[in-house]
């Protein structure tokens, strides 16, 4: 027969156990601070990414669908450029970010990666691409 005392204290003391562990769990949690200033990151490294200046291209990418195309004359990729915007997500870092197929005069293409921040869409660097000069 089981002693009903000695059971009541083991459940007892596994629900603190479990409920200490989820406390300092807690406690170890990085939440993003009040600040509305945030500075615009790589995802992966502490490198700052480049902001696209061009407002048109800020826009387009902000309100185009899928698939939706833009042309310019001067891009951070090149002169005479056709973007194609692929449709946004949400990135682990938390942004919103596109890839983008981006389409030379001489019909090479090419992809890059942009995502949102409260300063503008900056250009990043994709994960798969090599970064040279770096051992």
């Amino acid at each position: 027969m089981l002693d009903t005392p000695t059971y009541v204290s083991r459940s007892a003391r596994m629900l603190l156990a479990a409920l200490s562990v989820a406390v300092v769990s807690g406690c170890a949690t990085n939440y993003p601070s009040g600040s509305s200033q945030q500075t615009a990151q790589y995802v992966l490294t502490n490198d700052a990414a480049t902001l696209l200046g061009d407002e048109s291209l800020n826009r387009f990418l902000s309100q185009a669908p899928a698939s939706g195309v833009h042309t310019m004359a001067r891009s951070p990729w090149g002169d005479n450029v056709e973007i194609v915007a692929e449709s946004a997500y949400l990135a682990a870092s938390g942004r919103k970010c596109r890839q983008l197929r981006v389409i030379e005069a001489t019909g090479s293409t090419r992809t890059a990666l942009v995502c949102e921040t409260p300063n503008g869409w900056v250009n990043q660097r994709l994960v798969t691409q090599v970064v040279r000069g770096r051992s």
